[in-house]
């Protein structure tokens, strides 16, 4: 039987877990789209205990638990005057377990509650996965772009849904 998925904010004590979710979900996420380079980039530089804690800090980071266990971490924030869902990860031995539709539940709830009325994400073209998941969750394509600091690598797909 599969324990009760908990969402809540995260607090700073939890900056080592929620890390590690991150630390776990994106090599083999990313390495196949990105090369292992810029995996390690990005671990360093949006992983790192000072860029988590800070996120954490700010009140913009979700952490869902299972038997008082983090599992997965959602990071918002904003862009343009739009809220951004600019992480959504999941320990791999707990994806598909319904952790991120949990996080997803929790995001829309707490944007409804600040008033908002849309929710952009990105993510990289070719991860399917992602794609699939945010489709079944109602965001529709509404754009892409490529990075300018790394032109190399597969375009961001910018998604939206209505709350």
């Amino acid at each position: 039987m599969i324990s009760a998925i908990v969402v809540r904010p995260a607090g700073l004590a939890d900056t080592d877990d929620v890390r590690a979710v991150g630390l776990a979900a994106w090599p083999p996420t990313y390495t196949p789209l990105t090369g292992p380079d810029y995996v390690r980039w990005a671990l360093a530089n949006w992983w790192s205990v000072e860029a988590t804690a800070r996120g954490i800090a700010a009140g913009n980071v979700l952490a869902a638990e299972i038997d008082d266990r983090i599992v997965g971490m959602a990071g918002l924030g904003e862009k343009d005057g739009v809220p951004v869902l600019w992480k959504l990860y999941v320990l791999p031995e707990t994806q598909r377990s319904g952790v991120g539709s949990a996080l997803m539940a929790a995001v829309f709830e707490r944007l409804r509650g600040q008033g908002a009325d849309r929710l952009r994400l990105e993510y990289l073209d070719g991860n399917d996965r992602a794609a699939a998941f945010y489709r079944a969750h109602g965001f529709r394509e509404i754009g892409r772009t490529t990075d300018p600091d790394h032109p190399d690598l597969p375009q961001d797909v910018w998604m939206e849904v209505a709350l």
